[in-house]
């Protein structure tokens, strides 16, 4: 009984950790959703265990577990036009379920391991997102507006006024609108103030990249 508790509050405090790097950074399926998943792996595991001292077969339940968890994850997935987000919160409901399942099984080191390297590993990536954010690289980004060659230039304009370097602007008309797709040469904090100002004009209907 005792091994029991302790395989449960040890995937409550790994799961829980896992799950406040997510809510810190304002992502979908936090503390309490991750501490869930966690622990309710853990028990699934433990009931595997014990159907394999009956005689069943112990890789049914793991493998609903992954399958379950799957589909948890896919609901924190999200598209928006050409932009997709959610994968890395789908991508760590994945890992905090075979946390649990590590901590099923009596794999302790196996388990704390992974989701320190894993913490690590986002602190890492976060900072080196930081670094890269200030650099200047080329990328496209669509607008949709009315269909006036004014307000193209008035759109030109405004980007130029920002210092960044047009490269290639290609506009298009459909459905009584401009659809005005432009390549250029910005870091992360221009493009923020950029799609600011034109989202500000009247005459921008929509701005992605």
């Amino acid at each position: 009984m005792e091994d029991l508790i302790v395989k449960i509050v040890l995937s409550l405090v790994l799961g829980g950790v896992m799950g406040l790097e997510r809510q810190y950074n304002d992502k979908p399926a936090g503390y309490a959703t991750n501490s869930i998943i966690c622990v309710g792996a853990t028990l699934f595991t433990i009931l595997s265990l014990y159907m394999a001292q009956m005689g069943g077969d112990p890789g049914r339940i793991a493998a609903q577990i992954v399958s379950g968890v799957g589909f948890l994850g896919a609901g924190a997935i999200l598209r928006e036009g050409n932009k997709v987000s959610g994968l890395t919160t789908a991508a760590a409901v994945w890992l905090v379920a075979a946390i649990g399942m590590a901590v099923g099984f009596g794999q302790y080191l196996l388990a704390a391991g992974a989701c320190g390297i894993v913490l690590l590993m986002q602190l890492g990536v976060r900072r080196t997102l930081g670094l890269v954010e200030k650099l200047r690289r080329y990328d496209t980004f669509y607008l949709t507006c009315q269909p006036q060659w004014k307000v193209v230039d008035q759109i030109r304009k405004a980007i130029e006024d920002q210092n960044v370097q047009i490269l290639k602007q290609e506009v298009s008309k459909h459905d009584g609108h401009f659809n005005v797709s432009i390549v250029a040469t910005f870091t992360g904090h221009e493009f923020q103030n950029l799609t600011k100002e034109l989202l500000e004009m009247p005459e921008v209907y929509s701005l992605y990249k």
